[in-house]
């Protein structure tokens, strides 16, 4: 029997916000009528809508963000701990990834990924750790890890996208969605921390 999609479509789409079923579909690595059969559920039960613009996809209702947020928030106290303690070495691979990002971007004429991924694969390493370790405890972390081995896949097969590409699920773009489920699952803000507050 397939297994079930619905939570993790619908945890994207809180996380992006609104989304295509294309980019959902590579987002789960799922085929695209098994996510559009997915769209359709969460739309029964008013947790998602279809937005009518094509080039827009799908977007969250306020019911299926409390749905999401839920999920996200309601693992128990010993597991928000564990969570918090990982974010901490999160947060020290977040300024190499974005340094990372500012030196491929700024690369020389002719460089390509295999220049650079020697410096992605130990950053890919240490965060496969993490997710390892949080998600049999908050099992909403449990698509990144497969998503950033893609990622980190393509790149290293010399796709240039799948480094800081914003059409792709690039590794920059996981990342970006993995911080923001950390804020949300730890009751914080990405405005509250880049500010220093």
């Amino acid at each position: 029997m397939p297994v079930d999609i619905a939570d993790p479509t619908l945890h994207v789409l809180r996380i992006r916000g609104r989304a295509t079923p294309e980019s959902l579909a590579a987002a789960l690595d799922c085929p695209l009528e098994r996510v559009t059969a997915a769209l359709h559920d969460l739309a029964a039960r008013g947790l998602a809508e279809d937005s009518g613009k094509p080039r827009l996809g799908w977007k969250i209702t306020a019911a299926g963000r409390l749905s999401a947020d839920g999920r996200m928030t309601g693992v128990s106290p010993q597991a928000l701990t564990l969570v918090a303690d990982h974010y901490e070495t999160f947060r020290k691979l977040d300024d190499e990834l974005k340094q990372l990002c500012a030196d491929w971007q700024a690369r020389a004429e002719g460089q390509g990924p295999s220049d650079f991924v020697d410096r992605l694969s130990p950053i890919d390493q240490r965060v496969q750790r993490i997710l390892a370790e949080i998600t049999p405890v908050a099992p909403h972390f449990a698509e990144y890890g497969a998503r950033f081995a893609r990622a980190h896949g393509q790149f290293a097969s010399g796709s240039d996208s799948y480094l800081t590409g914003v059409l792709v699920d690039s590794y920059h773009n996981v990342w970006f969605e993995c911080h923001e489920c950390f804020f949300v699952t730890l009751g914080r803000s990405r405005q509250a921390e880049e500010s220093g507050t």
